[in-house]
């Protein structure tokens, strides 16, 4: 039997090993069970200036813990019927651990553009919204920029008004590196997919209830975080 290709074979076979072996690296994502309970309130200041304030705890560590908690101001100048002009800033106290009672702040401003419209006499209504954010993090100088990106739709269910099926997909995206955090490179950072169902029992308030898949890409060595999220919202509107 000829030896002469087998040096080639080996040096194949080694390459698949190692290309396997690669890919194998990772480990598999950590899972937890979250609530978030947001609260939304959007004012119509005038013709076109507008408010918004939001407030949202997370309890997560398999519902166990309150890891964060948010507040959310904003500004926003209406450009005309569909679209509007965000200004706004962000205070987050994010536990430490997932069970800690130590909590680290970060600091946010950000800058948004919404574009929210209806379809079938009113019943489909949908909005996509960008936000480009500078979070000012602990023990980081120089501010981490990500950008992201939503898609929302509504469906009212006929014969029921009140009621709705709603959907949204919202992707974020890491525009600069970090040199302090080795999870903040420039690139996919997360993903969130949401279904749910909402009703308005006035003009003016609405509550909307479902799941939300939260998927958190991270760097080497650390694995993927996978989230398994009910999330409330209390929607509310003058």
């Amino acid at each position: 039997m000829s030896l002469t290709g087998q040096p080639k074979r080996i040096k194949i076979f080694i390459m698949i090993a190692a290309l396997l072996a690669s890919t194998n690296l990772k480990a598999a994502p950590h899972s937890d069970f979250q609530a978030w309970i947001p609260v939304n309130i959007n004012v119509k200041l005038t013709e076109q200036l507008r408010g918004f304030l939001e407030l949202q705890p997370r309890v997560g560590n398999d519902m166990s813990h309150l890891t964060s908690m948010m507040i959310r101001p904003a500004i926003g100048w209406a450009i005309n019927k569909n679209a509007t002009l965000w200004v706004g800033y962000l205070m987050s106290a994010d536990s430490v651990t997932p069970d800690s009672d130590t909590y680290r702040i970060e600091n946010r401003a950000y800058q948004g553009f919404s574009w929210r419209d209806t379809a079938n006499d009113k019943q489909f209504i949908w909005e996509v919204r960008n936000r480009l954010e500078e979070r000012f993090l602990p023990r980081n100088a120089d501010p981490s920029i990500r950008w992201r990106t939503r898609l929302r739709v509504e469906q009212l269910i006929p014969g029921w008004s009140s009621w709705s099926v709603i959907a949204s997909e919202e992707i974020f995206f890491n525009l600069n590196d970090n040199a302090n955090n080795a999870q903040l490179q420039a690139g996919a950072q997360q993903n969130r997919l949401y279904l749910g169902v909402g009703y308005r029992f006035a003009p003016e308030f609405q509550v909307e209830s479902g799941y939300v898949y939260q998927h958190i890409w991270k760097n080497l060595p650390v694995p993927d975080q996978d989230n398994n999220v009910w999330m409330t919202n209390l929607n509310v509107n003058f």
